[in-house]
């Protein structure tokens, strides 16, 4: 095999890899920052647990490993933010239809996805392994 048709491989296999880790709608790729998007109307399930302050919404299906990887980051902020006014709710998209309805109003394509939403309903979400700062300072910013 040539130089030419190793890379033509190489490139034809990572596509796949790509395209495997898509539709299995479990991810590992973490964002870098955030925003919040306002206009998103949530479900009656998330928008009364709005009232109290800040909701986290920590998105997963079965047999995800990558949501087994994030779930001690999720543990370990909740324990951050222990008897204030954020709220820590998981919602498994295979488990019901409430759930899978709360995936589909926030974009869920693929798992685990973190959302933080403040009281005004605008959402930064992200996909992956999150970087628990990153995290941490969308949650600190919706409590604002």
């Amino acid at each position: 095999m040539n130089l030419k048709s190793s890379i033509r491989y190489f490139a034809i296999v990572a596509a796949l890899c790509l395209l495997c880790v898509g539709m299995s709608g479990c991810t590992s790729i973490s964002s870098g920052g955030y925003e919040f998007k306002s206009g998103i109307t949530p479900p009656k399930a998330v928008s009364d647990l709005m009232k109290n302050g800040t909701v986290i919404l920590f998105i997963t299906q079965n047999n995800c490993p990558a949501c087994e990887q994030a779930r001690p980051l999720i543990t370990s902020l909740q324990s951050q933010y222990n008897g204030t006014n954020v709220t820590f709710v998981e919602f498994n998209i295979d488990n019901n239809v409430t759930s899978r309805i709360i995936g589909q109003t926030y974009g869920v394509t693929s798992t685990p996805t973190t959302v933080v939403l403040r009281k005004d309903g605008a959402a930064a979400i992200f996909v992956g392994v999150f970087d628990s700062n990153t995290v941490k300072s969308a949650i600190e910013d919706a409590r604002k």
